[in-house]
Order: C-alpha cells, then structure tokens, then sequence
C-alpha cells in the first residue's frame, strides 16, 4: 500500500508529477477541443499543485495573488466545465462540499471523517477491481471511485478521534 503525501509548492514552479499533470491536460483540452485559457491554465495548475484536493473557494484565494481579477464565480464555471470534459475530479467528501483532483490516474482516496483531510491512495489490490459489466437494473457503471473514511493519524495523535 502506498499512501501518496505531495507537498505543495510554491511559485510557478511545477514538481514532474505536475509537470506531466500540465502537459497531459494540454492535449487533452486540444483532443477536445477545449479552449485552453490562461484562467483554465491557471485553474488546473493550482488544482495539480495542491495535494489537499481543494474546494473551488480554496483555489479561488490561491489565484488571487496572481490572477486578483479572477472571480470566484468563474473558477466555479471553470471546473464545471473542466469536470464536463473529464479533464478533473470531483471528489465526495464527508462533509459535503466539492472538492477537486487534478490527478487523473487511477488512485483512491483516504478521508478523515473528523478534519476532512484527504490523501491520495495507490494499493495494487484496489486497482485491479474493474467496473461490472453486468448491468444493474438497467444501471451502467462508468467509473469506479474508492474512498476509505476513517480517521487520520493527527487526529488520533490530537485526542480528536
């Protein structure tokens, strides 16, 4: 089992992981057609910088340093759109609100039900499960999503779990 824990960096600079993120949704958005902007560039490279899978709120203030002129309701249509296009994740959380991933491989996700802290998971047992391919009740599978709610160990070092 691999618990995947990348640190954020800082300025423009893009870790290879990034890097390869920045370059794979290059070609995608031109596959697709996609339009890339400097405010979708911008979006998606905050988006791969940030291991904690933000919220569209987190990544708004991240930007605004740069980009003081991008507006909250814009990164909220960016990622739609982006969404849309399976050029990112949304990811469920505990407590509700949307968060995203950038991180298009497959991997799973480990989430504190207490704080919310979310980590990226790469366990070669849960990547060999595959969609069904039988049908439910008329239901198609399209995507497998795995995400392991427990409590993280600095909750449990804080008294908190």
């Amino acid at each position: 089992m691999r618990i995947v824990r990348k640190k954020a960096r800082s300025g423009n600079q893009l870790s290879a992981g990034a890097e390869k993120n920045r370059r794979y949704f290059l070609s995608r958005c031109r596959e697709r057609g996609v339009r890339v902007t400097t405010q979708r560039l911008a979006v998606f490279q905050a988006l791969a910088q940030d291991p904690a899978h933000p919220t569209a709120d987190a990544l708004h203030e991240a930007l605004q340093k740069t980009m003081p002129s991008l507006s909250l309701s814009t990164v909220y249509r960016i990622l739609e759109s982006l969404e849309k296009e399976g050029l990112v994740r949304r990811v469920s959380t505990t407590n509700g609100a949307a968060r995203y991933d950038g991180n298009l491989a497959p991997h799973q996700h480990l989430v504190c039900r207490l704080c919310g802290r979310m980590n990226d998971l790469n366990h070669k047992s849960f990547a060999r499960l595959g969609l069904p391919a039988a049908r439910f009740a008329g239901f198609v599978a399209e995507e497998l999503d795995i995400r392991i709610v427990g409590i993280c160990m600095e909750c449990r070092s804080s008294g908190s779990g």
